[in-house]
């Protein structure tokens, strides 16, 4: 697995590549975010651990250009403290997000995370289409397909909207879906699926603020409801 570590902290490059490496990983560091744009362009990783505050171009910018461009794994790094750039992080497509300081074993965590991701997604790519209704999702690509119109999604989105379809009219809870879409064995952050699920819904339905199709069950979790059980308002 190539992971690409981006910070201007350069003890902070040092280290986790110097422990990345200690675990079998190939790296490529970056301090600044034009350099980390040019160099993941260059060596396209697997994952982009990324951290907010870069000279040049900022965290977000970086992640937003990757997003136009690819689907490699985003993990952003933020500051104890700052909620907003964890949410931010998320809007311009972040897979997930990193507080600092966090220890290696964190770390390695959410790596493990990301590869059983990505051993999942090949999986489900192998059916690729899946439609409920007038929507479909080709997992392949990472597009939602709705009457007719494609829509990009970013990998997480798209593992989001597989759970959703092939889970149609049951209630998934916030902790399933954060085990079986970021894949962590512990309780993650429920942030992680409001965040997520806001941005699939401005994708997936007609109208985002009156959603139709994935539907909060309040305290419990989310439920994609096909159009046959739909009733009119």
């Amino acid at each position: 697995m190539k992971i690409m570590v981006a910070d201007d902290d350069r003890d902070m490059v040092d280290l986790l590549s110097y422990w990345l490496k200690g675990h079998g990983y190939d790296v490529i560091r970056a301090f600044d975010g034009e350099q980390a744009v040019q160099r993941w362009r260059e060596t396209l990783p697997d994952l982009v651990i990324l951290d907010v505050q870069m000279p040049k171009l900022d965290g977000f910018e970086v992640c937003r250009q990757m997003r136009s461009e690819t689907n490699s794994m985003v993990l952003i790094l933020t500051a104890q403290d700052r909620e907003d750039d964890e949410i931010r992080g998320l809007e311009v497509g972040a897979d997930d997000y990193l507080r600092k300081p966090f220890s290696p074993r964190q770390l390695l965590a959410r790596i493990k995370a990301v590869m059983r991701r990505s051993s999942a997604a090949r999986s489900s790519a192998s059916t690729s289409a899946v439609t409920v209704g007038s929507v479909t999702l080709d997992a392949m690509r990472h597009e939602v397909i709705r009457e007719g119109v494609k829509i990009r999604l970013t990998p997480t989105e798209s593992r989001l909207l597989h759970l959703l379809l092939t889970h149609t009219g049951q209630v998934l809870t916030t902790d399933m879906i954060i085990e079986r879409v970021w894949g962590y064995d512990e309780v993650g952050d429920s942030g992680l699926v409001k965040t997520h699920i806001r941005h699939l819904r401005q994708k997936v339905e007609p109208n985002a603020n009156k959603p139709k199709y994935i539907t909060t069950v309040p305290g419990v979790g989310y439920t994609f409801t096909t159009p046959a059980v739909l009733t009119e308002p």
